[in-house]
């Protein structure tokens, strides 16, 4: 159930630190959950990185932080990443990520200098239409006000694109783990099940989904900030692997030498309006930016468990993963 993929264009890809070695980078969201992974690996790569401190909804706060640094590349990743289908959430929705995004744009167009502004958008963007989901596609009725907001956010930023004032892309990384993950998400929450060896209550798990291991997915970031090819459009960031979430979790068991008889599987009813197959048409991911992802689903939930098993304690997360709590996600 994988679409194919083409080795050689890793060899063949330009190398990231030729990429951003010596730029000067913005992020927010960077206590984030990738933007924390995108933080280390742009250090890496010799970047120059300043994490926006802030409230990305106190527009004179971004500004501030934009002018003094003056950087010529920007990722947007502040979201607090929250899926319910709530109508609650809808002003904060509204005021993080659409009135973040506008805010950041504005203040990177008022430098003068057209930099690269990364949207960071999601692939919830894409809704209930059929899978695997292309850049081209028309996004269905969003389902929750995260993906409303974070849709609003590319589409508007996507619009603006044609001043030339700031060059933007719009990324949209498929579904991510790896270490430092929040446990509200599946793969986290199975692990610590496993870890634990208590029951998984879980839906009959049917629907498919691909995981992607965090690095892959931040190196798809720094490609698609520095493509020019893409600039000005909407790229997805994923494998299209696609897997039976029982499947996944069964594999999270395995690897965590868990008991899969603790796996409840079909003992939690279906989510209201659960999309059945959910993963990424990556041609264009594949040929534009030559990202074809290096760690595989099964490595990288070993370095996952590896992870969670240092972390780990009977109340929970040790205190160098809860500082990811609560803030700006994505």
């Amino acid at each position: 159930m994988t679409q194919g993929t083409h080795p050689d264009l890793g060899v063949h890809a330009s190398d990231l630190r030729t990429r951003v070695e010596g730029r000067n980078a913005w992020i927010s969201g960077a206590r984030g959950f990738i933007g924390s992974h995108l933080v280390r690996r742009l250090r890496s790569l010799g970047a120059e990185v300043h994490p926006f401190v802030g409230d990305i909804r106190h527009g004179d706060q971004v500004q501030e932080s934009i002018t003094a640094i003056r950087p010529d590349l920007l990722f947007n990743l502040a979201a607090h990443v929250d899926v319910r289908r709530t109508p609650a959430l809808d002003k904060e929705m509204q005021a993080t990520v659409l009135g973040g995004a506008l805010a950041v744009y504005k203040a990177a167009a008022a430098l003068g200098s057209a930099p690269l502004l990364l949207q960071c958008g999601t692939c919830e963007e894409y809704g209930t239409i059929s899978a695997p989901f292309s850049e081209t596609d028309t996004p269905s009725e969003p389902v929750s006000p995260y993906s409303r907001a974070k849709l609003q956010a590319s589409q508007a930023l996507l619009k603006r694109a044609s001043s030339g004032a700031v060059r933007i892309v719009v990324a949209r990384p498929f579904l991510t783990f790896g270490p430092g993950q929040q446990n509200r998400q599946l793969v986290p929450a199975a692990i610590e099940a496993a870890l634990k060896q208590t029951t998984f209550p879980m839906t009959r798990g049917e629907q498919t989904r691909e995981f992607n291991f965090v690095s892959d997915t931040v190196d798809g970031l720094i490609r698609a900030a520095t493509t020019p090819a893409v600039e000005g459009s909407i790229i997805n960031i994923g494998s299209g692997d696609e897997r039976r979430v029982v499947d996944v979790t069964h594999l999270i068991f395995r690897v965590a030498q868990a008991d899969v008889a603790l796996i409840e599987a079909g003992a939690l009813p279906e989510r209201p309006g659960e999309v059945p197959r959910f993963f990424a048409d990556v041609r264009r991911c594949r040929d534009l930016l030559g990202h074809v992802p290096t760690v595989s689903l099964e490595e990288g939930l070993k370095q996952t468990v590896a992870w969670y098993r240092e972390h780990l304690r009977g109340d929970g997360l040790t205190a160098p993963a809860k500082q990811h709590r609560g803030e700006p996600l994505s």
